[in-house]
C-alpha cells in the first residue's frame, strides 16, 4: 500500500496538477467580462466581510446581524482582505480559481488511494470533475460552497486516517473539520451523523471506546455550530432566521431533487424520470457503501467514507427540505453530492477490468470509454453554453450586463447623494441597492408576516427603491405599497423607480 504522503505528493500527482491549473484558468475565463458572479446571497457574504473588516461586526447589507448564514465564509473573506488589503470583489476570481484548483488536486490524491488505483481512471474522472457544470457554477460565484466542498474532502481524508489508525489525534482533527464545515454552511451539520456512523460501525475497537469516541467527536463537531446559534438567538430571538415550514409533499420534493440529476446527465426531465433518478442515486450510494465496506481492510477507505458522506447528505437534504421551506433544489445545493456520486458510481471499474481475461478487458474498457465519452460530451455542451452566455454578458445575477447596464442601476450609481442618510432605504432587492451603491438598504417585509407589512405601511420618512425585474412574489406588490403609503415619485425608469414616503 502506498504511504499516505505519497498519495498527495507532486511526483504522484502531475496529472492532478494539470487539472488544477485547468480549473484555475477556467474560472479566470468565466470571470473575465464582469468579475466573479454575484447573487443575493453573495451580497450578504460580501457586506458581512466588509463590515467585519471595518469593525462593525457580523452584519449584512441592512446593517442588521446576519443569522440566515453562519459566520465562517464572511470571516474567511475578511481575513484575506486584511492580508491583501483588497476588497473581496477584487481578489474573488483568483481566490475561487485557486480553491477550484485545490479541489481538483485533492480529488486526484484521494483517487491515488482507491482500492484499485489506475492512472487512466483517475485522469478521466479528473476531467469529469473539471468539466462539471455544477462545480463550475459554484466556483464562478462568490458562494460559501467554494470552501464547503473542500472541507467535505478534508473530512473524507481525516476520517480515513482515523479509521485506519484509530488515534485520538485524527478523531479530533475530523471533529474540528466538521465544526468548521458547520461554520461555513448550516448544512455542514450533516457531517456530524456521517462521522458518528463511521465511528460507531468501526468494529475494530471495543464498543465502549466507540461510544467514547462518538461523544468526543460529536461534542467537537457541533461546538462552533452551537456557539453560532447561541449568538443568533441572543441578538434576534431566532436560531437561523425566520424560516417557514415546508409546504411541499415528499413526492414533489423527490421529483425536484431528481430534476437536478436530470440536468447533470441530460436525461429527459419528467416527474417519473426525476423521481426514479432520486431512488437510483440512493441505491448507488447504498451499493457502494456495502461493497466498499467489505474491502475496507485493504485500502484507505476513501470509497467507503465517500459513499457514507454522499448518502447522508442526500438524506439530509431531502428531510430538511420537507421540514423547512427554502429554494428549489439547484446545482448549488446538490453540488456537494457530485464528487461522492461520481466515485460511488465508478470506483469498482479498475478492479473489475484488472481481474478479467484479456478479451473481456478490451470489451469492458471500450464500453466504459463510450459511457465516459458520452458524459464528457454532455458536460462540454453545457460548459460551452455557459461560456457563450458569460463571455459577452457576464455571469448571471448582479454581474450580468442586463442588470449592470440597466437604467435603474446606472441612476443609482450616479445619484447616491439623492439619499439622505437620516432616512432608511427600503427595497424589494435591498441586496442589489447595497451592491450598486454601497448604502445600507432594508428588504421589504414578507407578506407571510402581515404585522410587519402593516408596520412598514405605517412608517414615514423612508425611501423605496423598486426593481421591476427583481420582483419577489413574497413581498408586497408595488401597487399595494402605493395604495397604502403616501409615496412621492423621485425618479421613474423603465426598469424601476425611486420613491420617498412622507
Amino acid at each position: 500500500m502506498k504511504s499516505r504522503g505519497h498519495l498527495f505528493s507532486l511526483s504522484g500527482n502531475l496529472d492532478s496538477l494539470f487539472a488544477a491549473f485547468g480549473g484555475f484558468i477556467l474560472i479566470q475565463v468565466f470571470s473575465k467580462h464582469s468579475g466573479i458572479g454575484i447573487s443575493p446571497d453573495s451580497v450578504t457574504y460580501l457586506s458581512a466581510a466588509r463590515h467585519i473588516g471595518q469593525g462593525l461586526g457580523f452584519k449584512s447589507f441592512d446593517l442588521l446581524p446576519v443569522i440566515d448564514f453562519p459566520a465562517g465564509y464572511p470571516f474567511f473573506l475578511s481575513a484575506i482582505s486584511f492580508i491583501t488589503r483588497l476588497d473581496p470583489l477584487q481578489f474573488a476570481p483568483w481566490l475561487n480559481g485557486i480553491l477550484f484548483g485545490i479541489l481538483l488536486y485533492i480529488c486526484g490524491g484521494i483517487m491515488n488511494g482507491f482500492y484499485k488505483s489506475n492512472g487512466w481512471y483517475k485522469r478521466v474522472l479528473l476531467l469529469c470533475i473539471l468539466l462539471s457544470p455544477a462545480l463550475q457554477e459554484v466556483y464562478s460565484m462568490l458562494w460559501s460552497e467554494t470552501i464547503f466542498l473542500l472541507l467535505v474532502l478534508f473530512f473524507i481524508i481525516s476520517m480515513s486516517d482515523y479509521l485506519r489508525s484509530m488515534t485520538t489525534k485524527w478523531l479530533v482533527i475530523s471533529g474540528l473539520i466538521c465544526a468548521f464545515a458547520c461554520l461555513a454552511r448550516y448544512a455542514g451539520i450533516f457531517l456530524v451523523p456521517a462521522g458518528l456512523i463511521l465511528i460507531f460501525f468501526n468494529y475494530n475497537i471495543p464498543l465502549r471506546k466507540r461510544i467514547a469516541h462518538n461523544l468526543l467527536f460529536g461534542s467537537l463537531s457541533v461546538s462552533l455550530f452551537i456557539l453560532n446559534l447561541i449568538r443568533n438567538y441572543q441578538l434576534t430571538g431566532f436560531l437561523t432566521g425566520q424560516r417557514q415550514r415546508g409546504n411541499l409533499g415528499f413526492s414533489t420534493i423527490i421529483a425536484y431533487f431528481g430534476g437536478v440529476f436530470c440536468d447533470w446527465f441530460q436525461f429527459y426531465k419528467s416527474t417519473g424520470t426525476a423521481t426514479g433518478l432520486t431512488f437510483v442515486v440512493i441505491v448507488i450510494f447504498l451499493l457502494a457503501l456495502f461493497f466498499s465496506y467489505r474491502r475496507k481492510s485493504s485500502g484507505y477507505l476513501f470509497e467507503y467514507i465517500s459513499a457514507v458522506t454522499g448518502l447522508i447528505y442526500c438524506v439530509f437534504m431531502l428531510l430538511s427540505s420537507f421540514l423547512t421551506r427554502y429554494e428549489q433544489f439547484t446545482n448549488r445545493l446538490l453540488a456537494p453530492m457530485f464528487i461522492p456520486l461520481l466515485w460511488s458510481i465508478s470506483w469498482w471499474i479498475p478492479g473489475f477490468i484488472e481481474s478479467r481475461t484479456y478479451r473481456i478487458k478490451w470489451i469492458a474498457g471500450f464500453f466504459f470509454l463510450i459511457v465516459t465519452a458520452g458524459l464528457i460530451n454532455i458536460q462540454l455542451a453545457a460548459d460551452y453554453e455557459f461560456y457563450d452566455g458569460v463571455k459577452d454578458a457576464g455571469i448571471p445575477d448582479y454581474g450580468e450586463d442586463e442588470f449592470a447596464l440597466s437604467g435603474i442601476v446606472r441612476f443609482l450609481e450616479q445619484n447616491r447623494t439623492i439619499f439622505d442618510s437620516r432616512f432608511p432605504i427600503y427595497s424589494n432587492a435591498g441586496d442589489a441597492v447595497y451592491f450598486v451603491t454601497g448604502l445600507p438598504a432594508i428588504q421589504l417585509p414578507s407578506v407571510v408576516f402581515p404585522k410587519k407589512v402593516r408596520q412598514y405601511f405605517g412608517a414615514k420618512n423612508n425611501y423605496l427603491v423598486w426593481f421591476r425585474d427583481l420582483n419577489n412574489p413574497e413581498m408586497p406588490k408595488l401597487d399595494s405599497i402605493l395604495q397604502n403609503k403616501n409615496m412621492q415619485l423621485l425618479k421613474q425608469l423603465p426598469e424601476g423607480a425611486v420613491y420617498f414616503s412622507n
